[in-house]
């Protein structure tokens, strides 16, 4: 809690928290816990700050007690946010190694996040513990999450107990802030405008936050073709939001959380520049709803997560006369448990129970249940080694996935922590993959298998006494009966597994904190080696190297932040001008960002003024071909919390 302005919040059963408050140097927190005193800590300079509580026990000597994170737990890795992230969703994935973002063109333009080379359908995106995943077709088009709610990031990189099919490539985890009020506005180039607004509750039991935004933008933009420039059209992008969250805590055991949230995106569909849609259009809508309670136990705790995810999609061409509408819902349940026996062992559990259903004037009405129990255990033999086994097995309508997992972690504070681990995923077919209605062009295939997946990771990190964080990892993944789209001896489109592919990945990532007057430094260097064993040629769209640098230099009421994403050469499969197949190559780019931030104290509140510049180097950001980014854009945004 802030002891000034009683601001206050608590750590989830992850471990993870974030007080949003006013902080100045000589400022009180005051840390507690049931069963402990009350300590409390006067705000410095400090990088890292540990905090001892000592338990609160009658008639007895004092004990000091260190809090640590859940050994489950520990793999979840806490992304770094800047100013320059609620105006660019893609200058935060960009900083998570290992990262692709596919966008298909500005606002209006699909935008997907994939990891270690591999295919969107393989990543999971989860918002406050709901999986964000359209179950018709495998993916979550994250230009359906306004980034004024990209406020935490956390990335799990073998997490298949908790979210299974899809999930085997990882799980970035969004969870919007609950204790912020403010009013912010922002404008920029291409006819961008932003206007939300979050208000905040606080109670001696109860935190009530809500939040509504508007994001929208004119979207036409100049790009060259051939020896021209043209202006690229149908690009309006319009997006409206509502954000609700419940922190109730009815006494120090017990805590209930809900989430409301509801967005309305209204966007032309540009197409392909090879064949242009001037007059498609698309609206659609998401709505999530979830509810938990929390249990903690002396030893753990209980979860019960309760939550619905909807969408609503209409899409006309009517150069092509299409018309279609698909509506798509999914709901579930899922129990939690966890339990730490002793300092050498600790259990995890899960059961989930869901239904997804498609009403689709494509596909009929179609429905999907899935039903999933696994379990956990992490074994601490002596202080520096813990080895951790997992099993899951999902019953998916006809479909039966089944994983594991063993990682084994060494922990020495001199030579630092060495991760091994391997285990196995996998990814069911989508409703597009199964239930595609039969035409001239294109059908559906019931009769496909699951896809599956065998991993392997070694990773080494050290944090050389907090000086510097250093880690370098090495990913390698074996891919089989992979579904894809392609023509049959008739020249009909559709589903198959066929493919087999190989990926390795190599990382180094570095981040010095702020210890040198308000300068900090990160990054990493990605090296991938992704192999399609069937053609034994580099998987399409995948760079053999990419990087990412981010400079922060903050002083008292002033912040500068420089992000540099380097994306290498990527090669695909395209035609000549006689139509036959080829191999093409993407040209490499780097993409520059700039933030400037200035805080001015008005009394109790402040105001922030943000003056952002895009693309710096005006480059061809475009990730796939025929879908350009927009070049060189500024955006400005004030912002006044209170």
């Amino acid at each position: 809690m802030h002891v000034t302005d009683g601001s206050w919040t608590t750590a989830d059963e992850n471990g993870f928290f974030l007080l949003h408050s006013k902080f100045s140097e000589g400022d009180t927190l005051e840390i507690s816990r049931i069963g402990y005193f009350k300590e409390h800590y006067i705000v410095d300079k400090s990088a890292n700050v540990q905090i001892i509580l000592t338990k609160k026990i009658i008639g007895m000597t004092p004990v000091s007690v260190a809090g640590k994170l859940s050994q489950f737990d520990g793999e979840l890795a806490k992304g770094k946010f800047t100013g320059m992230d609620s105006y660019s969703r893609h200058s935060s994935l960009q900083r998570i190694p290992g990262s692709l973002i596919k966008s298909y063109g500005g606002m209006a333009g699909i935008t997907n996040v994939s990891m270690d080379g591999g295919q969107p359908i393989h990543t999971k995106i989860v918002l406050n513990g709901i999986d964000l995943t359209n179950p018709q077709n495998g993916q979550t088009d994250l230009s359906d999450i306004p980034n004024e709610l990209m406020q935490q990031l956390y990335l799990g990189r073998s997490p298949n107990l908790y979210f299974g099919s899809g999930s085997f490539d990882g799980v970035v985890h969004i969870r919007p802030m609950i204790n912020r009020s403010f009013l912010k506005l922002g404008a920029g180039s291409f006819g961008y405008q932003s206007g939300s607004a979050g208000y905040n509750w606080t109670l001696p039991r109860t935190k009530v936050h809500v939040q509504y935004g508007k994001n929208m933008s004119t979207g036409d933009y100049p790009i060259t073709q051939g020896d021209s420039t043209i202006t690229r059209r149908n690009n309006n992008f319009s997006q409206n939001f509502f954000l609700g969250q419940l922190h109730f805590q009815t006494n120090h055991q017990q805590l209930l959380k809900g989430l409301v949230f509801s967005s309305n995106q209204d966007r032309g569909v540009a197409g392909n520049l090879s064949w242009p849609s001037p007059k498609a259009h698309r609206e659609n809508k998401i709505n999530l709803i979830g509810l938990q309670y929390v249990y903690l136990t002396r030893r753990g705790h209980v979860r019960l997560h309760s939550y619905q995810r909807f969408s609503d999609e209409h899409y006309q061409d009517p150069d092509l006369g299409t018309n279609s509408y698909h509506q798509v819902n999914v709901s579930g349940v899922t129990i939690n448990g966890q339990q730490n026996f002793n300092d050498y062992l600790e259990l995890n559990g899960i059961i989930d129970l869901k239904r997804e259903s498609i009403e689709s004037t494509d596909m009929g009405n179609q429905i999907r249940t899935t039903m999933a129990s696994g379990i956990q255990a992490a074994v601490r033999f002596i202080s520096w080694l813990q080895i951790q086994p997992g099993y899951r097995i999902d019953m998916l309508g006809d479909f039966q996935g089944k994983t594991y997992d063993l990682t084994s972690s060494m922990n020495s504070s001199i030579p630092g922590k060495l991760i091994l681990s391997f285990g196995t995923g996998f990814h069911a077919p989508t409703f597009n993959d199964l239930y595609w209605p039969a035409d001239s062009y294109s059908e559906g295939n019931p009769d496909l298998k699951i896809e599956r997946n065998q991993y392997q990771i070694i990773r080494w990190e050290n944090n050389f006494r907090s000086k510097t964080n250093f880690s370098i990892e090495y990913r390698k993944r074996h891919s089989h009966n992979l579904i894809t789209w392609s023509a049959d001896e008739n020249y009909i489109w559709k589903p198959q597994n066929i493919d087999e592919s190989e990926r390795k990945n190599m990382i180094m990532s570095v981040s010095i904190p702020t210890r040198f007057a308000g300068l900090s430094i990160s990054g990493h260097v990605t090296h991938t080696k992704a192999i399609d064993m069937n053609t034994r040629k580099t998987l399409q769209y995948v760079p053999e190297s990419s990087a990412n640098i981010l400079i922060d230099y903050a002083r008292e009421n002033f912040a500068l932040e420089f992000q540099g994403q380097y994306t290498g050469k990527r090669t695909y499969q395209g035609y000549n001008k006689i139509w036959e197949p080829v191999n093409l190559t993407l040209n490499r780019f780097f993409d520059v960002n700039i933030g400037l931030h200035c805080i001015f104290p008005l009394g109790a509140q402040q105001l922030t003024v943000h003056f952002i510049i895009q693309n710096v180097l005006d480059q061809n950001t475009a990730f796939f071909p025929g879908y350009p980014e927009p070049g060189r854009r500024i955006k400005l945004g004030i912002e006044l919390g209170f």
